[in-house]
């Protein structure tokens, strides 16, 4: 059907010249005659009947070879690039070399591939791995976050508000003596203390319920609300209610009110203990796995493909845009916020994507080197320990990913984990 010639590869960049034989390309044309017969009507010609000659006439005999060469090239070019056993980094572009009748069909396929290094010894590497202890009191300041979000509030009717307090109550915001669209609120919840803007502090500090007050807030030129910033509002304040926080005993009673697999508080705080282990040993892992693929990378020299950057800095932007849409701001309130341009953020996030795309290629060539694979075992030990870190069964979980089409994805991450074992083997770690 067509055969393939492989060029000489020129750093990242390789040709592939594909040959269909004249047979292949004359039944082809064939084709294409019949097909424009039978859609193209020419005053004097039968639909179905018209002459090649007076078909190319018309068209034009450059523009039918243009419609055969893409049929041909739509046939021969995905099963063309898997023959050639590359693995192509971006769409592969196409060059048109011969197309005529009773001759073969010519054109080239140039592929950017993953660029070709070698990974170095690495045995002068020397690396810390810590070991963080979780002391007693780690746990009972883990186990007074849980009694805070199990905290009830209650009505204070014996005194005036202070810091700490939640205060109900309704407001309007004003501009130049007018109220401000959609900013008449009902029934909000402000807790005072630093999450709470200064000036409600200090004016809400020492009240008691049903008092109404209006506050002057100055809003600094660099807010998200461009209705807001830099302008001088008024929010008028009534005061309805004042609640104090009331917190739980820490007793049996108040393990049992937080899972039903905790029948004393002892049963809590070991639950508490291991999974502060665990996230610790997870956070020291990490970070030694940063730190491992950043001095490897420095080893290893070779040209980041340009493309794989460009992607890289697409998702990076994409994924920012996508989290200030959830804060309602966009990228220029981001570049305001933090006082830099584009260009400079460009410049930045270019920078960390190199970086990321630099360790991947590492990670690839480790795992094509060593022919490493992610087996069945390896899968389901990895569904068991996301199901006891997530209190979910193990059957559910591995539906969820089948749900969702992401088993491959769980078992890129397996082929990575032992990627980067290999590469922690060659190095000297110092457990602290």
């Amino acid at each position: 059907m067509f055969h393939i010639e492989k060029g000489k590869r020129e750093k990242n960049k390789i040709e592939v010249t594909v040959t269909m034989e004249p047979e292949k390309v004359d039944e082809a044309f064939k084709d294409t005659y019949h097909e424009f017969s039978q859609r193209v009507k020419i005053p004097g010609f039968r639909t179905g009947r018209i002459p090649i000659n007076i078909l190319e006439m018309n068209l034009g005999k450059e523009y039918i070879n243009q419609q055969v060469a893409e049929k041909l090239i739509k046939e021969s070019y995905n099963k063309a690039i898997k023959k050639s056993e590359f693995e192509p980094i971006d769409i592969p572009k196409v060059d048109l070399i011969q197309i005529e009748k009773d001759k073969p069909f010519i054109y080239k396929i140039i592929l950017e591939l993953k660029p070709e290094f070698e990974i170095p010894p690495l045995d002068d590497i020397s690396l810390e791995k810590k070991h963080i202890e979780i002391t007693d009191q780690k746990v009972e300041e883990e186990l007074e976050k849980i009694r805070e979000s199990h905290a009830r509030l209650k009505p204070v009717e014996d005194r005036e508000s202070r810091i700490g307090d939640f205060l109900i109550l309704d407001y309007e915001i004003f501009l130049n003596d007018k109220p401000l669209e959609n900013s008449k609120k009902e029934k909000q919840i402000v807790q005072l203390g630093e999450r709470t803007l200064p000036e409600f502090n200090k004016n809400l500090v020492g009240i008691k319920s049903d008092t109404e007050k209006e506050i002057i807030v100055k809003y600094p030129e660099d807010i998200p609300d461009k209705e807001l910033a830099g302008k001088e509002a008024v929010y008028k304040v009534k005061v309805s209610e004042i609640k104090e926080k009331e917190l739980p005993d820490l007793d049996d009673d108040f393990a049992k009110s937080v899972g039903a697999d905790y029948q004393k508080l002892d049963d809590l705080k070991e639950h508490i203990k291991k999974q502060l282990n665990e996230q610790a040993k997870y956070e020291a892992e990490r970070e030694f796995q940063d730190l491992l693929m950043e001095k490897v990378a420095e080893k290893c020299v070779f040209e980041v493909p340009e493309v794989l950057v460009e992607k890289q800095l697409e998702n990076m932007f994409h994924n920012l845009e996508e989290d200030l849409k959830m804060r309602n701001m966009t990228l220029q309130d981001y570049y305001k916020m933090i006082k830099a341009d584009e260009e400079k953020v460009k410049k930045e996030y270019r920078l960390i994507a190199e970086k990321q795309i630099k360790q991947e290629l590492i990670i690839d060539k480790i795992i094509q080197d060593d022919k490493i694979t992610a087996t069945d075992e390896e899968v389901n030990k990895k569904i068991e320990e996301i199901a006891e870190s997530t209190n979910q069964k193990p059957l559910k979980v591995r539906a969820m990913f089948e749900k969702n089409k992401t088993l491959d994805n769980l078992k890129e991450q397996i082929k990575r984990e032992k990627a980067i074992e290999i590469l922690s083997s060659k190095i000297k770690v110092v457990e602290k």
